[in-house]
């Protein structure tokens, strides 16, 4: 057999995820399209194979996507500390640096300035740590509850004070780690149904994750939270009547395709 390292992986993740379903497991490779074929007892389903990665989300996107990882976590590490009613917005601007080189630094920032102004409703600050800009702003939740929510963008570092609330919702939303992974998924999604409409059904998707990894660890749930409130938006697979996604650590979750 020759498949590559990956398509191997994820086929050998496949067969564990269903031996304890099926008495015989097996999988050969198939003719590209589909990559394999998975053997379930006496039956064969066909399945494609595809990466979500950097191939994918071109450099940019993974980069913004490390800092609204960064963000998101802030609501579970720092969030304690905010009063009531009160929640930090924070604007990146990082100038193509990984949130990994000025992480440490920026929480010690962070720190600060929760213990100085975070009972200074509408109090900014701006700065910078080596190229990386950043904004953090106080402002008062609408349902009483606190936390954070931020932006990134490339370049840049000044909020323009005729920006409206629309414009920065829109900024968020643009940069959102959800709606870019939902985004990547349904491109695979339709990609994959133009280049096997004529297998034979069944036929299945599986869909890679090799980048949820840089953004946080599989020591809790959350890239399976993740993605399982990506794929509820998500109801129309096409020809497949499943979509597997596996993880680096060899999670599976599955997920079936109900519209006929």
């Amino acid at each position: 057999m020759s498949l590559k390292g990956k398509e191997e992986f994820i086929a050998e993740s496949l067969k564990e995820y269903y031996s304890d379903k099926y008495k015989n497991v097996d999988y050969r490779e198939g003719e590209d399209p589909p990559d394999i074929y998975l053997s379930l007892d006496d039956n064969e389903v066909a399945i494609e194979i595809t990466e979500l990665d950097t191939n994918v989300l071109n450099t940019r996107k993974t980069l913004d996507m490390g800092y609204i990882q960064f963000i998101d976590s802030l609501n579970i590490s720092h969030k304690k500390h905010l009063p009531d009613g009160v929640g930090l917005l924070i604007h990146f601007y990082h100038n193509n640096i990984k949130i990994s080189k000025i992480k440490k630094d920026f929480l010690k920032v962070l720190s600060t300035f929760i213990n100085e102004y975070a009972m200074n409703i509408g109090h900014k600050v701006e700065s910078s740590i080596g190229k990386v800009n950043f904004t953090i702003e106080v402002f008062k939740t609408n349902n009483g509850k606190s936390g954070f929510a931020g932006s990134v963008g490339q370049y840049g570092g000044k909020i323009k004070k005729s920006r409206d609330i629309e414009e920065v919702c829109r900024q968020i939303a643009e940069s959102n780690l959800s709606l870019m992974s939902s985004a990547t998924i349904l491109n695979r999604i339709m990609d994959k149904n133009k280049k096997c409409k004529h297998l034979d059904k069944p036929v299945y998707l599986a869909l890679y994750d090799n980048y949820y990894s840089k953004f946080t660890t599989f020591n809790d749930n959350n890239h399976i939270d993740f993605y399982n409130e990506i794929m509820k938006n998500i109801t129309d697979f096409g020809i497949f009547e499943k979509i597997f996604i596996i993880f680096e650590n060899g999670d599976v979750l599955e997920f079936n395709n109900y519209i006929k």
